[in-house]
C-alpha cells in the first residue's frame, strides 16, 4: 500500500495521481465544484505528458508479471468488501461531486460493489471452447481449443454521472481479464474515481495494474490514442466525442457506450398506474442524467388522457433541491450551461406547438420534473439526448406507426413496449433498433450483470461484466495433431 491518495493543506483536498502503484504529485491542480451550491470540494492532479508516458510504462511492465486469476479475483472481492464498510463514505462523495441525490448515489454504491463481485467471479469463470475438428474429414485426427488471452493495457475514459460505478465497470472487468488499467475520470468527478482506486491500492492491487491519470481530457486521452502500447480504449460519453475517439483510434479495439434518446411505447392494453410508476423512475431519476433515460413515450390514444394526467400529478410531487437532503428526488444539473440548453429546448418546442404538462421551469441549474406532450417531430427535446428531467409523450393509432417514431431516432442502447398482448410485444421485440428491448420493464432498467450496449450513433461493444470481459480477452486457437 502506498502513501494516502491525497493531502490537505487549508482544509482543502488536494488528490494526486495514481502511477505504478504509488501516489504522485504534480505541479498544477483544478478545482472540482459542487454542482448544486458551487463550493470547492477539493482539488486534483493536472498531468503532464511525461506522467502519462509513465503510466503507458506501468501498465505495460504490469502486463508481464499480471498475478494469477485467483489473486485479481480475491482484490476484486476484497475491494468490494472495503467500498461496502465504507458505503456512506463513498455515496456522500458521489453526492457532492456529481449532484445526485443521496438516496440515488447510496444505490450506485450498492451498484458498485455488486459490479466488482460480478468482476470477481468472472475472474474464475470465464472460459474458452473447444472445437469439434473432425466435423470435417480435413480435421480427423486433430485436436482444438481456443485460449483467451489478454488483449492490452486498456485506456479508461468515464464521464460524469455514474462517477463511482461506470468506473468499476471498466476497472472490474479489466482485472478479471488481467489487462492493466489507465483511468481517464470526468474532470467534473474525479473524487469518486479517485476513492475507487485508493481502495483497491489499500487492498494491494500490483503496481501497474490500475493508474489513475487526471487532467486536461484533450491532452491525455491523445496520448493514450496515439500510443501503439495501450491497444484498448473503452469509452463511455458524448456520441460526438466517442465517434470522434474511435476515428483517431482506427486500429485499436474501442468499447463505445455513448448517448440516447430512449423511447417507450404504450399499448392500449398496458397498466397506465404501472406505466406512470416506470416513467417517473426512468425520465427523472437522477434528473433525468443517464444515457437510457426516458425521453420519449408514445402512446395509444385510447388511454392518452389517463397516463399524461398521472404522470403531471406524479412530476409535480417530486422534490427538488439539495441532493444531500434525504427527501430530495431531483437535484442540479451537472452545470448551468446545461440547464440553460434545456431551457432553450423548452422553448422552441413550445413555439413550434408543444404543450407544457408540467416543470419545464429551471431554477439556476435546476430544471423541475418536466411533461411535453404533442412535440412535433425535429425538435430537440425529441431526437437529441436531452440528459435532463424531461419526457415528452406523443400520441398513435396504429403500433406500427408508433414502432416506426420510437425508430426515428439517431440512437439506440434499450427501447421499452408497455402490453398485456404478447403478440404485440414479440412483433415490436422483433422491429426494435435497439440494443435491448424490455417488455413491461422501464427502458431505463440496467442490472450490472447484463449485456448492455447500443446500435446506430449509440456506439459498439458490450458492457455488463461478463460481456465486458470478454471484449477485453482476444482467442488463439492452438491445434494438436496426435
Amino acid at each position: 500500500m502506498s502513501k494516502a491518495r491525497a493531502t490537505l493543506t487549508q482544509d482543502r483536498l488536494l488528490q494526486q495521481l495514481y502511477i505504478n502503484g504509488r501516489w504522485t504529485e504534480t505541479k498544477r491542480y483544478a478545482g472540482v465544484y459542487s454542482p448544486w451550491d458551487a463550493r470547492e470540494l477539493g482539488r486534483y492532479a493536472i498531468a503532464e505528458p511525461t506522467h502519462v508516458a509513465r503510466a503507458i510504462e506501468a501498465a505495460v511492465a504490469a502486463l508481464s508479471t499480471c498475478p494469477p486469476a485467483y489473486r485479481r479475483a480475491a482484490v476484486l472481492r476484497q475491494t468490494a468488501d472495503l467500498v461496502e464498510n465504507r458505503a456512506e463514505e463513498f455515496a456522500r462523495c458521489v453526492c457532492d461531486e456529481a449532484g445526485k441525490p443521496i438516496s440515488a448515489a447510496r444505490t450506485e454504491v450498492s451498484r458498485t460493489i455488486d459490479t466488482l463481485r460480478l468482476s470477481a467471479s468472472a475472474a474464475q469463470t470465464t472460459s474458452a471452447s473447444t472445437v469439434p475438428m473432425d466435423a470435417t474429414s480435413a480435421g480427423t485426427g486433430l485436436v482444438a481449443f481456443e485460449q483467451l488471452e489478454p488483449r492490452g493495457v486498456v485506456a479508461a475514459i468515464t464521464p460524469f454521472n455514474f462517477p463511482l460505478n461506470l468506473v468499476a465497470h471498466k476497472i472490474g472487468p479489466a482485472v478479471a481479464a488481467g489487462c492493466p488499467v489507465i483511468l481517464k475520470p470526468s474532470e467534473k468527478t474525479p473524487l469518486s474515481a479517485g476513492m475507487l482506486v485508493a481502495a483497491f491500492d489499500e487492498i494491494g492491487l500490483e503496481p501497474g495494474m490500475l493508474n489513475l491519470v487526471t487532467g486536461e481530457p484533450t491532452e491525455v486521452v491523445r496520448i493514450l490514442i496515439d500510443d501503439p502500447r495501450v491497444p484498448v480504449i473503452t469509452f463511455t460519453g458524448s456520441a460526438t466525442v466517442g465517434w470522434d475517439i474511435a476515428r483517431q483510434a482506427v486500429k485499436k479495439h474501442t468499447i463505445l457506450e455513448l448517448g440516447s434518446n430512449t423511447a417507450m411505447v404504450v399499448s392500449a392494453s398496458a397498466d397506465i398506474d404501472r406505466v406512470v410508476a416506470s416513467a417517473v423512475a426512468g425520465a427523472f431519476g437522477y434528473s433525468g442524467q443517464a444515457c437510457i433515460s426516458l425521453q420519449r413515450i408514445y402512446v395509444h390514444e385510447s388511454v392518452s388522457t389517463e397516463l399524461i394526467t398521472k404522470l403531471v400529478a406524479a412530476a409535480q410531487l417530486l422534490k427538488g433541491g439539495d441532493p444531500a437532503d434525504d427527501q430530495t428526488t431531483l437535484g442540479p444539473l451537472i452545470s448551468e450551461t446545461n440547464a440553460a440548453k434545456l431551457a432553450g429546448w423548452i422553448r422552441q418546442a413550445v413555439d413550434a406547438g408543444a404543450n407544457v404538462c408540467a416543470g419545464g421551469k429551471v431554477n439556476g441549474n435546476v430544471l423541475d420534473a418536466t411533461v411535453l406532450a404533442n412535440v412535433p417531430a425535429g425538435q430537440p427535446v425529441l431526437c437529441e439526448e436531452v440528459f435532463a428531467p424531461l419526457v415528452c409523450v406523443n400520441t398513435y393509432q396504429d403500433l406500427d406507426a408508433a414502432i416506426d417514431a420510437a425508430n426515428d431516432s439517431a440512437f439506440g442502447i434499450n427501447t421499452a413496449i408497455f402490453t398485456s398482448d404478447i403478440s404485440e410485444a414479440l412483433h415490436y421485440a422483433r422491429r426494435a433498433q435497439s440494443g435491448a428491448v424490455l417488455v413491461n420493464v422501464s427502458p431505463s432498467f440496467r442490472a450490472d450483470n447484463m449485456p448492455y450496449g447500443g446500435i446506430k450513433d449509440s456506439g459498439h461493444g458490450r458492457e455488463g461484466v461478463e460481456y465486458a470481459v470478454r471484449e477485453l480477452l482476444q482467442s488463439k486457437l492452438v491445434v494438436l495433431a496426435s
